[in-house]
């Protein structure tokens, strides 16, 4: 069987991922009554501090769940046959993304034929294993031009995702840490096996999100009527700790990392001298890595909050084209 996950910057795609390669293969294990490895295939290659902290990020998070990493850049093809053990296997690729840079740009790399290679790469691990999950990226939603080499990365990323995406058993996205069935059926939950947020008190967060102009506050309004909404673009800082209800929440994030804030304080302030409040926020994680050093930190920082407080939120909606859904 095979997952693919997508998702935006900071929205929890990597934990689902985990969570949902763990339980498959302890499943597995619990069906044929034998030890059936479990792979993490690193992609990210480590070049300066930002790529070393998120690699040392993503160590902490699958510490002590019997991962066995292969740090695999390039030519997974190549490299399969290198580790029999892979055979039958449980396996989580992290992430299709990184693993097409690195062979469209890396030396050594396929270059002009990146996409088969990464694609065929994968398709071969699928039919060695057992399962597989594979984690991408959605870097498609920008409104600033992209140069000659940033829409060439773009266009083999989604003709790679559009591929893995066919052949898959179930896709998912992820938002906000909610995963969110695409194909194959109900997507698994991240709360399967843990407290459920009712035994641990709950705050009364609601959201809405969706990207930008889509109708998000009309759907909230209608939604909420009555509500009193202060705007996150230019509000009093301390009206997170009062207000009901707050449009641009994501513009309010900026402002408070603007202040040299963290987001841990936000999402401690807001769960817990807030308890009661309506978020309508822009989703912002899903174009391509930004340039810029604050830009970077402020996208994660942004998916990285809104998926704590969705974990903890009694209800979250998305809007797109005006239309929304309940996802929680």
């Amino acid at each position: 069987m095979m997952e693919l996950v997508t998702g935006g910057s900071g929205s929890g795609k990597s934990a689902y991922a985990e969570d949902a390669v763990f339980r498959r293969h302890e499943c597995l294990q619990r069906q044929t009554g034998r030890t059936a490895p479990l792979f993490y295939l690193a992609t990210m290659f480590p070049q300066g501090r930002e790529t070393e902290e998120k690699i040392a990020e993503h160590r902490r998070m699958r510490e002590g769940k019997g991962f066995l990493t292969l740090e695999w850049y390039q030519d997974l093809a190549g490299k399969l046959g290198d580790v029999p053990e892979l055979t039958g296997s449980c396996i989580l690729l992290e992430c299709a993304s990184n693993l097409t840079a690195n062979e469209m740009y890396m030396e050594g790399g396929a270059g002009e034929r990146a996409a088969e290679a990464v694609v065929r790469g994968i398709r071969l691990m699928k039919e060695a294993c057992r399962h597989l999950v594979v984690v991408t990226n959605e870097v498609f939603s920008e409104s600033v031009p992209d140069t000659a080499e940033m829409e060439n990365y773009k266009k083999n990323l989604a003709r790679i995702n559009c591929a893995l995406a066919e052949m898959a058993d179930r896709v998912t996205e992820v938002v906000y840490g909610i995963p969110v069935c695409i194909k194959g059926g109900p997507a698994g939950s991240m709360e399967e096996g843990r407290t459920l947020p009712e035994e641990r008190g709950r705050a009364a967060v609601k959201m809405v999100t969706g990207g930008a102009w889509q109708g998000k506050l009309r759907y909230a309004k209608a939604l909420y009527p009555g509500a009193v909404w202060k705007d996150g673009a230019q509000c009093e800082m301390q009206d997170i700790v009062s207000c009901h209800a707050m449009n641009h929440f994501h513009l309010f994030v900026r402002r408070w990392l603007e202040e040299g804030r963290t987001k841990e304080e936000l999402i401690r302030t807001v769960l817990g001298e807030n308890r009661e409040i309506i978020l309508v926020c822009d989703e912002i994680g899903c174009g391509l890595v930004p340039v810029d050093a604050f830009e970077r930190e402020y996208r994660e920082a942004a998916g990285r909050i809104c998926t704590a407080l969705a974990e903890q939120a009694d209800r979250v909606d998305r809007v797109i084209c005006g239309i929304g859904s309940r996802i929680k």
